[in-house]
């Protein structure tokens, strides 16, 4: 389990921690960048998800899968998986080392419970805002490669922050950060102590070999804590995306395009 434990007899070095949360970020990158790109479409479509509406690109899931196929092909379904791929490896690799730095910080500084679930909740968020401040330039560029069709306005990642630095300046990088970091404090936060609860049910339930969790379970505890927390804070998801793409110019043939949430970044002019 990510964090640190002082009666724990196995203990990972920081860069191992890094290393194992950056290599966990691009395995489910790549097998999941499918249901990001369905997920990012329909959050940017501002016309009703529904079949009665005949103003919607995309009006369910199998619809909107299908169209993807018909008319991007199998690669559209992995629309922005590069960046998508640097975005997942560079924030497992700051989040994790940055959680164990914190948990260990609490017990041996602050003589804190590392265990606890108020300190995995705040070492949680505080580490997914770094990971975030650090990987959010790629998740801006992985939106904008996700959002355009086959009238490309970037043809790579390069030219993508090339043409956003020139046209847009370096704020565009950032765009949605607020509510990005809105978002992931408490998601982060909330993941760690779900997961951190539910190992101590199995644990206290001897359920757990040598107090380890088996591969199934580990599938089963970060599955039910990425869903909790995900769930919770959706909402601040949703206007992170919107507020990526203002500026953005190659989102042709998807609908009507609004910013909703601009109140939450300075104009630019």
């Amino acid at each position: 389990m990510p964090g640190y434990e002082r009666d724990d007899s196995k203990s990972l070095s920081n860069l191992e921690y890094a290393l194992a949360g950056g290599a966990s970020g691009g395995v489910t990158r790549f097998f999941c960048q499918p249901f990001d790109v369905l997920k990012i479409r329909f959050q940017l479509q501002v016309e009703p998800i529904s079949k009665n509406s005949l103003s919607s690109k995309y009006n369910a899931v199998y619809q909107a899968l299908k169209t993807i196929l018909i008319e991007e092909g199998i690669f559209g379904l992995w629309k922005g998986h590069n960046a998508g791929q640097l975005l997942s490896i560079t924030y497992g690799l700051v989040q994790f080392q940055t959680f164990e730095f914190f948990t260990k910080t609490s017990s041996t500084v602050l003589n804190l419970d590392p265990t606890a679930s108020d300190v995995h909740f705040l070492c949680g968020s505080l580490s997914g805002v770094a990971a975030t401040m650090a990987s959010f330039p790629f998740d801006v560029a992985k939106t904008r490669f996700i959002a355009q069709g086959n009238d490309r306005l970037y043809n790579s990642m390069f030219h993508a922050f090339k043409t956003m630095l020139k046209d847009e300046g370096v704020v565009s990088l950032f765009r949605g950060l607020t509510p990005g970091i809105l978002l992931v404090a408490p998601q982060t936060g909330a993941m760690f102590t779900v997961h951190n609860m539910l190992k101590k049910l199995f644990r206290d339930a001897n359920l757990m070999p040598n107090n380890v969790p088996t591969l199934g379970q580990n599938l089963f505890i970060g599955s039910m804590a990425g869903l909790i927390s995900k769930t919770l804070v959706y909402p601040m998801d949703l206007s992170r995306k919107r507020l990526q793409l203002q500026g953005f110019r190659g989102r042709k043939g998807f609908g009507e395009v609004s910013y909703q949430f601009s109140f939450l970044l300075p104009k630019i002019n």
